[in-house]
């Protein structure tokens, strides 16, 4: 007989939770744009110079952004199919969460130091290691339909296993890259969503029948 405190009655309230963290960590990346503090009686082509200087700075900030936003559409698509939930469940998305924490300390170094190998790789190497949770929580959630429904299909199971599976590889193939040129690393980290893209065109039927369900549920 299973303890009653390592199950989770709710799974609810972790997506809550991890909402609540998502939006912290975007909060914190958002507070790392600082106004450029011009002299007073500066000239406004000052200022466009400085916001030119910045460059930098907010492909940094888009790139972070980016990589929060997919990281959440993930773990949202993951939790809306996972029903029920236990203290492993519970742990995994807890360490899932602490990198997500970690994104805005990763995007300042990338900001200042972003030319150096260390910075870029350190970025890439815990984006993977992100996915590689997450990749595993789908795995103990779906293996023999422990936490999921029933019902749920093996094709739709093997989707979002490669989705993250997609996810992770351009994560890890950048690191390589990186010790070449870390600019192109991090630009082609953007690549991403072109080729979730193609992977939903070749699960095309996947996504059709999951529009199809949620809008049923929508009608009752």
């Amino acid at each position: 007989m299973k303890d009653p405190d390592s199950l989770c009655r709710n799974p609810e309230r972790i997506v809550s939770l991890s909402d609540g963290v998502f939006a912290f960590a975007i909060t914190l990346l958002a507070l790392s744009l600082v106004i450029p503090v011009l002299n007073r009686g500066a000239l406004e082509s000052e200022l466009t110079s400085d916001l030119i200087a910045m460059s930098p700075v907010f492909l940094s900030y888009f790139i972070s952004f980016f990589v929060i936003a997919s990281w959440w559409r993930s773990h949202h698509r993951i939790f809306s199919y996972i029903q029920r939930c236990d203290g492993i469940t519970i742990s995994l998305n807890f360490y899932f969460l602490l990198c997500i924490t970690i994104i805005p300390f990763l995007t300042s170094l990338i900001t200042l130091y972003g030319h150096y190998h260390t910075a870029t790789i350190l970025y890439a190497s815990i984006q993977a290691i992100t996915g590689t949770i997450l990749l595993v929580l789908w795995l103990y959630a779906s293996k023999n339909h422990r936490m999921i429904d029933v019902h749920l299909s093996k094709r739709m199971i093997r989707f979002n296993f490669n989705r993250l599976i997609l996810v992770i590889a351009i994560f890890l193939v950048s690191i390589p890259i990186a010790l070449i040129n870390t600019t192109v690393a991090q630009i082609s980290w953007i690549a991403i969503a072109p080729v979730i893209g193609l992977l939903k065109r070749a699960y095309r039927d996947i996504e059709v029948f999951v529009e199809d369900e949620m809008q049923e549920e929508k009608n009752k």
